[in-house]
């Protein structure tokens, strides 16, 4: 008996340690938005030696090259979708606007995502009157439902359903905590990104959008290293999508 209780103990403990060390406290995922139009600059972000998430414009100059970079480096890489705003009409190439009917919608998001490859799932950019509508969202929930994507809610308006409409869709989805960079300057965005650090500790995740600015290059480089001192783990927003399902 007390041999088997000693193999027992000596089977349990390495496990037990194992498990505490692998999972951390809390985790962030960071979406760096805008990659396509910038080359530098997303390269440079593309570049860095840590989990973030890529999203993409369908219709930009770099848009296959750097994404066919994020994903040959591991890298997750999303659709970043351009949709109608309260400020103004539909103007950007491939743009989901408040007067497209479903099947112009879907074929939209069809041809976005034939451009973006890799692509896993999607975000809005900019959207803050097309993801108030419900009926929209709900066109756009079930083409993402069929092709077997993921949505992330950039929640660019306070009224947004989107997220909402995805669960009703069955549509896998997060909605984002924290813009990094709202305002781009170095201790703003060290602001923010502590912001998002005290959520996850608090809700054990969070969801922040940055772009490729060089203020949000140089705050990344100085601040991602510190996470493992702080029991949190930077993950590819996959990971927090599948958690939360």
């Amino acid at each position: 008996m007390a041999k088997s209780l000693l193999l027992y103990l000596f089977v349990l403990i390495p496990i037990v340690g194992i498990a505490d060390e692998i999972k951390p406290r809390a985790v962030i995922s960071i979406i760096i938005d805008d990659i396509g139009y910038y080359s530098e600059e997303g390269r440079e972000m593309i570049n860095l030696p840590a989990n973030l998430t890529y999203a993409v414009l369908p219709n930009a100059p770099k848009t296959k090259q750097l994404a066919n970079l994020a994903h040959q480096q591991g890298k997750e890489v999303m659709l970043h979708m351009p949709m109608q705003s309260t400020l103004g009409d539909a103007s950007e190439q491939g743009m989901l606007d408040i007067d497209m009917e479903e099947k112009v919608v879907v074929k939209a998001l069809q041809d976005a995502f034939n451009n973006v490859p890799h692509a896993m799932g999607m975000n809005n950019h900019q959207g803050s009157l097309l993801t108030r509508h419900p009926g929209h969202m709900t066109w756009v929930m079930k083409a993402m439902r069929e092709g077997g994507y993921f949505f992330v809610d950039s929640r660019t308006s306070s009224k947004s359903v989107a997220e909402a409409i995805a669960h009703e869709q069955g549509v896998p989805v997060v909605k984002r905590d924290v813009f990094l960079d709202h305002e781009v300057d170095v201790q703003s965005i060290k602001f923010e990104f502590n912001r998002l650090i005290q959520i996850a500790k608090r809700k054990g995740h969070a969801v922040g959008i940055g772009h490729p600015h060089s203020e949000t290059l140089a705050v990344l480089r100085e601040m991602l290293p510190t996470l493992e001192a702080l029991d949190i783990a930077l993950v590819p927003i996959s990971y927090q999508i599948n958690g939360q399902q």
